[in-house]
């Protein structure tokens, strides 16, 4: 359905029933799933600035923090993952 044809029918909603038809369509608004924003990727150095802890700290917590390995010397952290780890230490 074109968008002027949809706007035409809501014009048509008679004004007793505008609050219902506002209700609905926000219920529709905040049901709908929203896409996630790409997800970035943290040097030890940035999640340890993130978290406000020494790198050491970070290596040394790699594995709660989801941190992967990508050779020897280079950890790489979920941004996502590692701000989602924090919120359960706020909240727990």
């Amino acid at each position: 359905m074109p968008v002027a044809d949809a706007l035409a029918i809501l014009d048509a909603v008679p004004t007793e029933q505008v609050p219902a038809a506002i209700l609905r369509l926000s219920a529709r608004l905040v049901a709908a799933p929203r896409p996630e924003a790409p997800d970035d990727l943290l040097t030890v150095e940035q999640a340890a600035a993130l978290l406000r802890q020494s790198r050491r700290w970070v290596w040394a917590h790699a594995r709660e923090l989801g941190g992967v390995r990508s050779s020897p010397r280079k950890l790489l952290l979920s941004r996502r993952r590692v701000l989602r780890w924090v919120e359960t230490r706020r909240t727990g």
